[in-house]
C-alpha cells in the first residue's frame, strides 16, 4: 500500500515539473535581424489610440517603456510582448495591439492600439443555491434558486476603479456594495478596496455526514443572518508583485434549532458569532492571461488570523495557505499546467462554520464534486495536458447592435487531467470518511473560451471509488 501511494505521488510530481519547467523564467536573446530592429531602440514617441474612457496613466503603468527610453534591441520585442500581456491582464480591453515604426537613427514611434470593453453591466442573477451545478442536478429543484441583479461598473471614471451593487432575492437574499481603486498615489503603487454586505438564508448546511452536506431549512423563515464588511490595502511594486493587507468583520446569527442540531457550528451551542479577521497576502503573477492562461505562473501566500480576542464568541484560528499555478507551452498547440496548493492550520479548535477543506469554491480533486471534505490541513495537486482544437479566433457578428460586442473571440481546448489530494480532519473523522486519506481523480474534458472572461468547461471524471460522470464548470481548470 505504501509503495503504491509513493508511486502515485512520484507520477504526479513528474507531471507537475516537466523537464522544461522553468524555461519561462529565463528570457533568451531574440534574433532581431529578421524584424529589422537596430542594436539600440530609442522611444521617440508613444501614441495611444482607442482609449475613449481609460486614462492614459492607467495604460502607461503597464508598459515596459516610456517616451525617451533607450532599449537594447535584443530585448525590445520582449518588452512589447510583456506590455501586451500586462494590458490584457487589466481586463479593460477586448484586444490590444502594439506596433512600431523606425523613424531612422534608432528613433522609434510606438503605437498602442486598444479596443475597450463595455464597462457597465446591469447583469441579471439567476443562480443555484447549491455549491455547484452538479450538486443541484441531483434534485433539479427550481425553488432552490436566487434571482436579482448586479450592477457592475468597471473602469469607473477611467481609472480602473470597480463599483458594484448587488441586489439578490429568492432562496438566499443578499444586498451589497463594493468599491475598489487600484492606485491612490502618484507612483501608482497603492490601492484600496472596501465592501459591505447583508444577507439572510432560509437554509444552512449545518454539518456533514459521510462527507456530504446536511441541511436544515425553514421555507417560512430565515435561519441565518449575516452582516460583513472588509477593507483592503494593496501595494503593487513594479508589474508582478502585490502585497494585500486586509481587515474584515463578520457577524452571524442563527436560529436556535441549528445550535441544537450541531453545537459545534459556532462552538458551545452558540447561535451568534462575531469575528474580526486580519490577513496578509503576497501575490506574484507572471501569467500571459488572467482569463485563460497558457504560459507563465501565479504564486500566492496567505496568512490569516480569525479572531483577535475582542469580539463575542470569537474563534481563535490561524492558518497559512499557499499555491503555485504553472503553465507551460509544449508545442504550438499543446500545453501543460499544474496547480499545487497547501493549507496548514494551528491545533486550536475550529468551529464547523469557520473551517474549509475540499469542495468549497474550486478547491477539490476533480471527480469529487459531490463531496465536501472539511478539515484543518490539506494538500492538492492538479495537472492538465491540453490541445488547442481551435486556437483563438475572432468572428464578426454585425447583427449585434453594440459595437463592443460585435467582434467575438473564441477558442476550444481538449484536455486530459489527473489530480491528487489529501485533507487532514482531526475533529470529526467519523462524519468525514473521505478525509484523512489520499484521493485521486482523472478524466478528460473540453473548454470553450470566449470574451469577457467567460469559460465553459465540461469534464468526464473518475474518482478513487470508481464513481464517474459529467461535470460542468464555469472557470478555467487551473
Amino acid at each position: 500500500m505504501v509503495r503504491t501511494t509513493s508511486s502515485v505521488i512520484i507520477f504526479f510530481l513528474f507531471l507537475a515539473f516537466p523537464a522544461k519547467a522553468f524555461s519561462y523564467f529565463v528570457a533568451n536573446d531574440t534574433d532581431t535581424s529578421k524584424y529589422h530592429i537596430p542594436d539600440t531602440v530609442i522611444v521617440k514617441e508613444l501614441l495611444i489610440t482607442g482609449n475613449e474612457k481609460t486614462k492614459r496613466q492607467i495604460i502607461t503603468r503597464e508598459l515596459f517603456f516610456k517616451e525617451g527610453d533607450t532599449i537594447p534591441g535584443f530585448v525590445f520585442l520582449k518588452t512589447v510582448d510583456r506590455s501586451i500581456e500586462n494590458l490584457n491582464n487589466t481586463t479593460l480591453f477586448n484586444f490590444v495591439n502594439i506596433s512600431y515604426a523606425d523613424q531612422g537613427g534608432g528613433n522609434f514611434t510606438i503605437i498602442v492600439d486598444l479596443d475597450e470593453r463595455w464597462y457597465i453591466f446591469p447583469f441579471p442573477i439567476f443562480e443555484l443555491v447549491d455549491r455547484n451545478f452538479n450538486e443541484w442536478w441531483q434534485s433539479k429543484d427550481f425553488s432552490r434558486v436566487n434571482y436579482g441583479f448586479y450592477l457592475n461598473w468597471n473602469n469607473f471614471r477611467g481609472r480602473n476603479e470597480k463599483l458594484r451593487l448587488l441586489l439578490r432575492w429568492g432562496y438566499t437574499r443578499r444586498i451589497g456594495l463594493y468599491y475598489s481603486i487600484p492606485y491612490i498615489n502618484k507612483n501608482q503603487e497603492e490601492g484600496l478596496a472596501l465592501g459591505i454586505t447583508y444577507s439572510r438564508a432560509r437554509e444552512v448546511a449545518y454539518n456533514v455526514n459521510r462527507s456530504k452536506l446536511v441541511f436544515y431549512n425553514n421555507p417560512s423563515g430565515f435561519v441565518r443572518e449575516e452582516i460583513a464588511t472588509y477593507f483592503n490595502y494593496s501595494h503593487r511594486k513594479g508589474f508582478y508583485n502585490t502585497n494585500i493587507f486586509s481587515i474584515e468583520y463578520r457577524q452571524n446569527n442563527l436560529s436556535d434549532t441549528i445550535g441544537k442540531l450541531n453545537p459545534d457550528f459556532f462552538g458551545n451551542g452558540a447561535t451568534k458569532q462575531q469575528v474580526l479577521s486580519l490577513a496578509w497576502s503576497f501575490r506574484r503573477d507572471r501569467r500571459d492571461s488572467k482569463d485563460y492562461p497558457l504560459k507563465g505562473y501565479l504564486y500566492q501566500f496567505d496568512a490569516v488570523k480569525h479572531g483577535i480576542g475582542v469580539m463575542r464568541n470569537e474563534p481563535n484560528l490561524l492558518y497559512f495557505k499557499s499555491f503555485l499555478k504553472y503553465y507551460q507551452p509544449i508545442t504550438n498547440r499543446f500545453y501543460a499546467s499544474t496547480w499545487i496548493q497547501g493549507k496548514f492550520s494551528g491545533k486550536s479548535f475550529s468551529p464547523y462554520f469557520n473551517q474549509l477543506g475540499f469542495g468549497y469554491k474550486d478547491e477539490l480533486v476533480r471527480g469529487y464534486e459531490l463531496y465536501v471534505v472539511p478539515g484543518q490541513n490539506y494538500w492538492l495537486t492538479r495537472t492538465n495536458l491540453k490541445f488547442a482544437l481551435i486556437p483563438t479566433r475572432k468572428v464578426k457578428a454585425s447583427f449585434i447592435p453594440l459595437e463592443k460586442f460585435q467582434t467575438i473571440p473564441y477558442a476550444l481546448y481538449l484536455n486530459v487531467f489527473g489530480d491528487i489530494g489529501y485533507v487532514r480532519d482531526r475533529q470529526w473523522p467519523e462524519l468525514n470518511p473521505v478525509g484523512n486519506f489520499w484521493h485521486y481523480g482523472y478524466g478528460a474534458g473540453i473548454d470553450y473560451v470566449t470574451y469577457y472572461s467567460m469559460v465553459l468547461r465540461v469534464e468526464y471524471s473518475f474518482n478513487k471509488f470508481g464513481e464517474k460522470g459529467f461535470f460542468l464548470h464555469l472557470t478555467a481548470p487551473i
